[in-house]
């Protein structure tokens, strides 16, 4: 107690003597009062600079800010919030069946671009890398995924790259030598027997697995329009094929025939998806190809069929996906 001033000391005192303990309650009810003051205010102070808060002047509900916080990353927050204004379609975008928030400042920025474009469509874009910020972003291929293996105009094969244990088709599937991994070939081999049976006529593989260099003389020779570059060609993995049929080996006619319509219909029956479908072939950047079909796997190609979305959504979504999600499709 020595080294209390004695001011205090005195104060001390006083507040213990017996005598003055009817001082002890409204002093101590006074410095709570003080206390849970100071609290509040403190409390004040963190809030109006936490991000719920900062959100929240932005002209966002707090309730829509609790939101997107449960949603994006730090960065993202951050960013969000330096931006200084209030999006229309941030919170929306949360609820969009294939939103990935990993995207959200790209959903904003295409928003920007086309402010009539609806939100699955801007999911959709921006998902598929159709989108100008993500276009100068090409990676290699991961070829890990086997069947899943994702190759467009962003992700791309080496020119060594060639898949293992590629089986020939038989002369009574094939117009030429043609090869694809084994359980592609088993695949079409069925269909085509089912699609005989139901339609009376024969598919036939067109063409199939293409080394980097056979694309080089493809891409050279074709409408630029239906060939991809060397190293951007689904068929160097060994997993497209494009087929059409003996009553119709043009193309085009193939897809309006009877047995193109019964392959788009029942072609994921059999594991293959068509890979550039009508509807969403401006959203791949390829023009609709009926003939040209994409071997994923009978579970896969079901839900992409079933959910009427594009392999390259599929892909964006279940499998390259980093964020919540934790669905993994079986092969």
């Amino acid at each position: 107690m020595k080294r209390i001033p004695e001011t205090a000391k005195r104060w001390i005192d006083q507040w213990i003597d017996p005598a003055n303990r009817w001082l002890s309650v409204p002093c101590s009810v006074a410095a709570l009062l003080v206390l849970l003051v100071m609290v509040k205010s403190c409390q004040g102070i963190v809030y109006s600079h936490s991000d719920e808060c900062r959100i929240y002047r932005l002209g966002y509900s707090i309730d829509e800010a609790r939101s997107l916080i449960a949603a994006l990353s730090q960065q993202q927050i951050d960013s969000l919030i330096a931006r200084q204004e209030h999006d229309t379609i941030a919170t929306a975008l949360l609820n969009e069946r294939y939103f990935i928030a990993g995207n959200f400042e790209y959903y904003l920025a295409l928003h920007k671009v086309d402010t009539t474009a609806t939100l699955p469509d801007i999911i959709a874009v921006v998902n598929t890398g159709d989108f100008p910020d993500k276009k100068d972003k090409a990676a290699h291929c991961d070829t890990t995924k086997g069947y899943l293996m994702l190759v467009n105009g962003l992700h791309y094969l080496d020119k060594h790259y060639k898949p293992d244990s590629l089986v020939k088709f038989t002369r009574d599937y094939c117009y030429e030598n043609q090869r694809a991994v084994g359980p592609a070939v088993e695949a079409f081999v069925a269909m085509q027997h089912e699609c005989k049976r139901q339609t009376g006529a024969h598919l036939m593989v067109n063409s199939a697995y293409r080394s980097y260099q056979d694309q080089m003389g493809t891409y050279k020779r074709n409408d630029k329009r239906y060939v991809a570059l060397p190293g951007n060609s689904e068929h160097q993995t060994g997993l497209a094929i494009d087929a059409t049929s003996l009553q119709h080996p043009e193309k085009w006619s193939f897809g309006k025939s009877e047995e193109g319509v019964w392959m788009r219909e029942h072609c994921h029956e059999y594991g293959f998806i068509v890979r550039y479908p009508e509807k969403q072939a401006k959203l791949l950047g390829y023009s609709y190809e009926p003939w040209h079909l994409r071997y994923v796997g009978k579970e896969v190609a079901r839900r992409i069929h079933d959910e009427g979305i594009t392999f390259d959504e599929y892909y964006a979504y279940y499998i390259d996906n980093s964020g919540s999600h934790t669905e993994k499709p079986k092969h």
